[in-house]
């Protein structure tokens, strides 16, 4: 089970400007996404509002009508945490995931050889 909620596609235009930036305000993300998609700042606001009720993002005041918005989980965190929750859901295991994978795509001798590598780096900070 994951332990973080999911991302509209719309949050997750959010949570891609806070982790890019990691603080900013709100008057900033209109700017950047005013133009491309048409939001407002009360959309903007909207979307702020939802994330912080959601945990995934902060927001610290800066003086009597202005905050500054933050990520409360890193990129990294959220990406492994919902990875984890899909393989467990959908194969059970790590391994059975890789072999799902491996059957239905077309893998390269250099995908297997950065594979390799990946496990090798693993095995070595683990020390087996």
């Amino acid at each position: 089970m994951s332990k973080y909620p999911d991302l509209s596609d719309a949050d997750e235009i959010i949570m891609e400007i806070l982790w890019r930036d990691g603080e900013v305000s709100s008057a900033a993300i209109v700017k950047e996404v005013s133009a491309t998609l048409g939001w407002s700042r009360q959309t903007v606001g909207t979307y702020l509002s939802r994330l912080m009720d959601k945990g995934l993002v902060g927001a610290k005041k800066v003086s009597e009508r202005a905050y500054r918005y933050f990520p409360v989980v890193s990129k990294e965190a959220y990406a492994a945490d919902k990875t984890g929750s899909f393989f467990t859901k959908y194969y059970g295991s790590l391994s059975h995931m890789v072999a799902g994978i491996a059957q239905t795509a077309d893998i390269s001798e250099k995908d297997l050889a950065e594979l390799e590598a990946l496990i090798k780096e693993i095995r070595t900070k683990e020390g087996k």
